[in-house]
């Protein structure tokens, strides 16, 4: 899932772009908890100084999908998953913020382009699962399975394999984390410490005493209730990965509005290994340059992505197999300015004298070269196409067709007809990367597959970055090129 992966891939080229030039500010930087990623992060204060950040000023929001898809095989019990699952959010999330928000997907709102998605993938699976005889298969429990069978099954495991039973094992499984958590956070208040507070948002907090028949409602509760209500959103957003900078995006509108219970924070870790979330969190932060920061007696929320990674193998060899997992965080607001100067690196004036809206555009442009290269929506990306030369030819296009980079502008329209103009501005990128291409050895016939981009990877390219944008079309959806499946009844 996410973005096309390797060095040629967003996150490798963004690693390399940081790391080749010491005059860049690191962007990229390794540290083994959440809770020494927030306390590497310095603030300067009225008196000049620099200090760690501190718990009580800091978020964490952690991809619900990911966290549970990190339990171990090994371990395949209900208690099990819920201890391994207690022990990442406790001493991992809860130690580095005081405030924790787990988001979930919501299957009963994934856009349809995602349920085409999915519906590829499952049919994948599928060819490739081994034909046995039910002797040697897991058990594996009915839709409406109860708590008490949930608690016999020797495996709850196989129940990944069927999204509506994964679904409501997730549901039971953080409900249960959450009381529990709940019940620490008492004691911890009673000794007189600030316990802080869980938020669970897009889960049903029935867990399995959902009744047969009738449908799973998600819905976002916590630890503190008017914490919860506060952060809710009008709208059901169907994908983990875009509600997770929604948000990000809801705590800046509370700390404009002067809330006190918001504005204490200064930092935001978003925790997810989907790298969709760098073309979320780049565009969010050009987008905010076009609005005047109102936030509350100054306050700046800082943002931060942060990718859980398993160990390489060169530590694991070094440590005996006892190298542990680390995470890789980037400074999305810095990477975005070194962007910027990439970009408008070969325009009249650099980075300096493009106004908010141009830069916005280069980040929508950026985007949707990523998109095209190759991503959840886009079919495995145009053939040949790279996104190390896209990043190489981009300032050349920014520098030179400033009609067409303007076209990106309008993927942001509310109107599909005025949204789909961008794709005019893709193209032209995709004519400046084949030239860029055939001036490399060996790259001629993929240059030529890339100036020959159809007009339906376009659209859907377009659709992507929109959709990351959080502009998302619902409808017409085979206007944008997708071929959505028939809706299916989801089980309670």
């Amino acid at each position: 899932m996410g973005l096309k992966s390797g060095d040629t891939g967003p996150k490798g080229v963004f690693k390399k772009f940081c790391t080749d030039s010491v005059e860049r500010r690191p962007t990229f930087r390794r540290f083994l908890t959440l809770q020494e990623v927030a306390r590497g992060v310095l603030h300067l204060q009225p008196d000049g100084v620099r200090r760690a950040t501190e718990r009580s000023e800091a978020v964490v929001l952690l991809d619900g999908n990911v966290l549970m898809m990190s339990v171990p095989e090994a371990v395949n019990t209900l208690d099990g998953f819920v201890d391994i699952i207690y022990g990442y959010v406790r001493k991992g999330a809860v130690a580095a913020g005081r405030l924790v928000v787990v988001a979930f997907d919501e299957p009963e709102h994934l856009t349809m382009a995602k349920k085409e998605e999915q519906a590829r993938r499952d049919a994948a699976r599928r060819q490739h699962t081994v034909t046995c005889s039910t002797d040697v298969l897991p058990t594996v429990l009915g839709p409406h399975f109860t708590r008490a069978e949930l608690e016999a099954c020797a495996n709850v495991h196989a129940l990944k394999t069927d999204r509506a039973l994964k679904t409501r094992l997730y549901d039971e499984v953080i409900r249960r984390v959450h009381d529990k958590l709940k019940e620490a956070m008492a004691n911890f208040a009673a000794s007189g410490h600030d316990p802080g507070v869980l938020v669970v948002d897009g889960a049903d907090p029935r867990g399995c005493e959902v009744p047969a028949g009738e449908r799973r409602t998600p819905a976002i509760y916590g630890t503190d209730t008017a914490t919860a209500q506060a952060l809710a959103h009008e709208a059901p957003i169907g994908e983990g990965d875009i509600k997770l900078i929604a948000l990000e995006s809801r705590l800046r509108e509370l700390q404009a509005a002067g809330d006190e219970e918001f504005c204490r924070y200064k930092l935001c870790l978003t925790s997810t290994t989907d790298t969709d979330t760098f073309m979320t969190m780049l565009l969010d932060t050009a987008k905010r340059r076009l609005v005047p920061d109102h936030a509350a007696d100054g306050v700046a929320l800082h943002s931060l992505f942060c990718m859980r990674e398993p160990p390489s193998k060169r530590d694991r060899d070094a440590t005996d197999g006892n190298a542990s997992a680390t995470f890789l965080a980037c400074d999305t607001m810095l990477l975005e300015d070194h962007l910027q100067t990439h970009l408008w690196s070969k325009a009249s004036g650099g980075a300096a004298m493009a106004s908010a809206p141009q830069k916005l555009h280069a980040m929508l442009a950026l985007s949707g070269a990523a998109a095209l290269c190759g991503c959840d929506f886009t079919l495995g990306g145009l053939k040949g196409a790279r996104f190390d030369h896209f990043f190489e030819s981009l300032p050349g296009f920014i520098a030179t067709e400033p009609n067409a980079l303007g076209c990106f502008g309008s993927a942001l329209a509310r109107e599909p007809v005025v949204a789909r103009t961008a794709c005019k501005g893709l193209l032209r990128v995709c004519y400046t990367a084949s030239q860029h291409m055939e001036t490399k050895p060996r790259y001629k016939k993929q240059a030529q597959t890339v100036w020959d981009v159809s007009d339906t990877l376009l659209r859907r390219a377009v659709w992507a970055l929109a959709y990351w944008s959080q502009n998302e079309f619902a409808d017409e959806m085979r206007e944008w090129g997708f071929n959505p499946p028939l809706e299916l009844p989801i089980n309670g």
